[in-house]
């Protein structure tokens, strides 16, 4: 019988996602890797197999944290404007302070998803389960009386989930707050009716 696991996976694959988040695939070496987790090679191995795996595993935690949060704020909303604002503005008001800046699936988009399939679908599915969550929303804002006729809600969405990534690139490069949330109030000032 092999030996137990002496480390916490959770913690592990957080501080590895963190890592990814602030340096890159490329940029992240095994032994960043093993000194970010304080969990030896041969023990993340053994947990997440090779770095493939691991940052794979990172992404999806990300998405966990960081999308699902999104997806679920607006998903049980009438009003799509007010619930996305809510979620969106703490990750502009330094509540997230902690965390790297920008956004790791835009970061995995530009340094991965076109050679590597796996990150392609990822990134994709996550892309794709917040439109469907925005697009959703706004028909429900439309049928309540919250959303204007006019607007092309499908590409209100996709727009809607473009702004969001291009936000997380222009806080990376260190935009200012008042910029972020002008830019995040005019795309949602567009469903006004």
């Amino acid at each position: 019988m092999g030996r137990a696991r002496e480390f916490d996976t959770d913690a592990a694959l957080d501080a590895a996602m963190r890592t990814f988040w602030e340096r890159g695939y490329e940029g992240t070496s095994l032994t960043d890797l093993t000194e970010a987790t304080g969990v030896g090679r041969q023990s993340l191995y053994l947990a997440f197999g090779d770095k493939q795996k691991l940052y794979l595993a990172a992404l999806d935690r990300y998405r966990e944290h960081f999308y699902l949060p999104l997806v679920e704020a607006v998903s049980g909303s009438v009003d799509v404007r007010v619930a996305l604002r809510e979620a969106i503005l703490p990750l502009f008001d330094g509540s997230c302070a902690d965390d790297p800046r920008g956004c790791l699936l835009v970061a995995a988009a530009a340094e991965r998803a076109g050679e590597d399939a796996a990150v392609r679908s990822r990134v994709t599915a996550a892309f794709a389960g917040l439109e469907t969550a925005l697009l959703e929303a706004a028909q429900r804002g439309r049928a309540a009386g919250l959303v204007a006729d006019t607007v092309d809600l499908t590409g209100w969405a996709a727009l809607t989930v473009a702004t969001i990534q291009g936000l997380r690139v222009m806080e990376a490069g260190g935009a200012d707050r008042s910029t972020l949330i002008r830019a995040l109030d005019t795309v949602l000032a567009m469903l006004h009716p």
